[in-house]
């Protein structure tokens, strides 16, 4: 009878042996040097502790609204339902307020557009350059950045030359782009809309904000206004239409009934019957267009007088910074410095025993 062969199970318990005594050795050598493990991490944690201490702090300066009802925003909706009457339509109305606030059209005329920092008045484009350094230093090193220049004057993108255009899209980027200083959002229970402006200087977050919002409710108010007076336009041609036809109608019903006095045929009476049916039916179809067209006439000349956002909530000074966590970068400071001391020692342990072997 023959002996069943044992060794695969011999090689796994001289494995498991050799992880057993490896993990050992391991923790033996870490209490062993567990002074200067602690030694290195308090040193990392320190670094940490003074990094985020010296962290620049980032003010966020955030405004809610929402769209009134009875304003020029709500007046555009008003419109827009009233509209299909005439073949337009429109978006919802909160999706059409966040997309023009984040469109070119607004934040293009907030760049260009002077406010006070610090008792320096300048473009907000500008401010922006000269407080990020960094962009300041690439572009520096950028042939053509480096020669882009903006004033009070130059308040036309159409007119910018190559290097203003290359830095008015870098900086228009900085504020609508992916990793933006502006953030919006709405909350679909409440129709609260909310703005974020998010830099380092406390003063520029809370004047963009406010930028913002005011140049986005002098855009909704002027659409409202040029969207009633193109409404009044289409309407006005619709009724002079229909009111042409009508007058026609009138005028060829009395012509035929002039023909047929004194002799009226069947004939006769079948087309007499036809144009006073068609006179009725442009007659409600005229009644209609000049309701309509009075509602428009109305409400564009309401518009230019309608409010359009009603602000909920301003952002001032001062803004609670928010900074670095000195706690968790202390904490990360001293686990990285002490795995990365441990792991020194480990290192030499191993090059060691391989020099000695």
């Amino acid at each position: 009878m023959t002996t069943p062969n044992m060794l695969p199970e011999n090689n796994d318990e001289i494995s498991l042996r050799d992880l057993i005594k490896s993990v050992h050795s391991l923790f033996l050598l870490f209490f062993r040097n567990i002074l200067y493990v602690a030694a290195v991490g308090l040193i990392g944690g320190g670094i940490g502790y003074y990094l985020a201490n010296s962290s620049t702090p980032i003010y966020t300066a955030k405004s809610n609204f929402i769209v009134k009802e009875g304003g020029a925003a709500g007046l555009a909706g008003s419109l827009g339902s009233l509209s299909s009457l005439i073949g337009v339509s429109g978006p919802n109305q909160l999706d059409r307020t966040l997309a023009i606030m984040g469109s070119e059209k607004i934040m293009g005329k907030v760049l260009l557009t002077p406010i006070e920092i610090k008792n320096d008045t300048d473009l907000v484009i500008n401010h922006y350059i000269k407080l990020n350094k960094n962009l300041q230093k690439a572009w520096s090193k950028d042939t053509i950045l480096s020669k882009a220049r903006f004033d009070s004057s130059d308040i036309n993108t159409t007119d910018f030359n190559f290097p203003q255009r290359k830095a008015y899209k870098t900086v228009l980027a900085g504020f609508i782009g992916e990793k933006g200083i502006v953030s919006k959002s709405f909350d679909k229970k409440s129709s609260v809309i909310s703005m974020a402006v998010t830099h380092l200087n406390e003063d520029f977050a809370i004047e963009v904000n406010r930028l913002i919002y005011k140049e986005l409710t002098l855009f909704i108010r002027e659409q409202a206004s040029e969207t009633a007076g193109t409404n009044v336009d289409i309407l006005k041609r619709k009724v002079d239409s229909i009111q042409g036809a009508l007058d026609g109608t009138r005028r060829s019903l009395a012509k035929q009934t002039d023909q047929s006095l004194g002799l009226i045929l069947s004939e006769d009476k079948v087309s007499l019957k036809s144009l006073a049916a068609k006179e009725q039916i442009l007659l409600g179809m005229f009644a209609e267009a000049q309701k309509n067209y009075e509602t428009f006439l109305f409400m564009e000349q309401s518009a230019s007088n309608a409010g359009t956002l009603t602000l909920l909530d301003a952002p001032f000074a001062p803004i609670k910074p928010i900074k670095k966590s000195k706690v968790l970068y202390a904490a990360g400071g001293f686990i990285l410095g002490a795995f990365i001391c441990f792991g020194f020692i480990v290192t030499r342990r191993w090059y060691r025993k391989l020099m000695a072997s």
